[in-house]
């Protein structure tokens, strides 16, 4: 039986006008792109042992949610107008003794159906073991990013260890008004303006090429029942060693880790198109990046979206080149930050808006858009005071021994992969599509991934 581990108070999202906050573009189209089998949802597990959750965590929960307007708000429909997010009931921690959690299970139990119209927008769930415990979050992609919610998450669990002045707390609230803005000013976004018209040239390129998925390289395509949803998802994880030796060739090579990691998951990408008897050669290896909007103004910006999505797109006879690889990678990425294409996604999405039918005609195109998607969230709980010298992360008696998050993936895009760094090792999760790769599948091409990070880290 599940138990009330906590409730909001009633002001928890007294961060919101009260005629309510019409959603943004991305916001939106998060919404029309809502399936009860491909939900915009980002899902997080972490896993704890060594000790009981701490007595304060429920209240923690109730504290730090006061702080957080769209993670207790819901969607409202409007007949004239955008929806707007308003003040909605706050969600409950639940509390539930599991037994054992470990295994194949990313999600053991009955995963949430997350309705942003309804609401809440986030689940939170305990699961208790006699060797340690579970936290089992899911969040609406309409409410927040993957960096908003570890940033929650950081800040529950500081303050559920009585460490809420810490580093990561907020300095100052900043307006969720400014979520999704542009630029600082009228002037600034005049100055963006060459850039973004470079980058609105390749939203063409973009609709015109065919791109490769993954569906049709599945052996045994995973099903889901209509209006139910469980994560599948598979992990690997990069020792000090080999996180130190990626850091060190991606500096050589004048280039970062995530362009190691970008050219290392394309050319796994590239062997398996190649591996397919039935291949198109003409598609093209298509990699959705999520991309921070973030600036040194939003630091103290609840849970929220202030993020974009670029994508690079690659062939497969790439894969036969990798420091051609990882150059063209990292300098299309300068290019893309040099010249604010980041704003592009949601300025197309505004667009769209405009069109008939409005983006959830957008949203329906028939035709795959991505072949994956990569999100490195970097960092993280680096500067939590929860995180000891030896970079390992304590709540009280227990100890975080491994945690993942992981994007939504959407019809036509077979895997959504995230990644980060914790206590100085790295985790890299796939989220398999209903329609997407067998679990064994899933599981040799990240095997394949790894190794080829690896690869990169050592040999250059």
């Amino acid at each position: 039986m599940k138990s009330d581990g906590g409730r909001a108070a009633a002001d928890a999202t007294s961060g919101l006008p009260s005629a309510g906050l019409p959603l943004t573009a991305f916001e939106e189209h998060m919404l029309a792109d809502d399936r009860p089998t491909h939900p915009m949802v980002i899902a997080v597990r972490l896993d704890f042992a060594g000790g009981p959750p701490p007595p304060s965590l429920a209240a923690a929960f109730t504290s730090t949610l006061r702080q957080e307007p769209l993670l207790t708000a819901r969607v409202q429909r409007r007949r004239l107008g955008r929806p707007r997010w308003m003040a909605g009931e706050p969600p409950r921690l639940l509390v539930s003794s599991a037994g054992e959690v470990a295994g194949d299970d990313a999600w053991p139990g009955v995963p949430p159906r997350i309705d942003a119209y309804d609401g809440p927008v986030l689940h939170a769930e305990v699961l208790t073991r006699a060797d340690g415990w579970t936290l089992l979050i899911a969040v609406h992609h309409a409410a927040a990013d993957g960096l908003g919610i570890v940033g929650f998450i950081e800040r529950w669990l500081d303050a559920a260890a009585g460490r809420d002045e810490s580093p990561r707390h907020r300095p100052r609230p900043v307006s969720l008004a400014a979520r999704g803005r542009v630029a600082a000013s009228w002037g600034a976004f005049m100055r963006m303006l060459p850039g973004l018209a470079l980058g609105l040239q390749g939203v063409r390129q973009f609709m015109a090429r065919r791109v490769m998925s993954l569906e049709r390289r599945a052996v045994e395509a995973a099903t889901a029942p209509a209006g139910h949803w469980r994560p599948a998802v598979v992990t690997a994880t990069l020792d000090v060693a080999d996180v130190q030796a990626i850091d060190r060739q991606g500096r050589a090579a004048a280039g970062t880790v995530n362009d190691i990691l970008m050219a290392a998951f394309v050319a796994t990408l590239g062997e398996w198109h190649a591996a397919e008897p039935a291949r198109d050669e003409e598609a093209w290896i298509r990699v959705g990046v999520p991309m921070s909007l973030r600036t040194k103004s939003d630091y103290g910006l609840p849970a929220a979206n202030r993020v974009s999505m670029v994508f690079l797109d690659r062939r497969a006879a790439d894969r036969h080149d990798p420091d051609g690889l990882v150059r063209g990678l990292h300098a299309e990425m300068d290019v893309i930050r040099v010249h604010g294409l980041g704003h592009v996604f949601p300025l197309t999405l505004e667009l769209g808006r405009l069109l008939p039918g409005g983006l959830r005609r957008v949203a329906e195109r028939p035709a795959p858009q991505c072949t994956a998607v990569l999100s490195n969230l970097g960092r993280c709980f680096h500067r939590s005071p929860l995180t000891g010298e030896d970079g390992q992360v304590t709540l009280g008696a227990a100890r975080l021994v491994d945690w993942w998050i992981v994007p939504p993936v959407r019809p036509g895009t077979a895997i959504a992969a995230a990644t980060h760094e914790t206590g100085g090792r790295r985790t890299i999760a796939l989220h398999v599509a209903p329609s997407g790769p067998s679990a064994a599948d899933a599981r040799r091409l990240l095997e394949e991934w790894t190794r080829g990070v690896r690869g990169l880290g050592v040999n250059g």
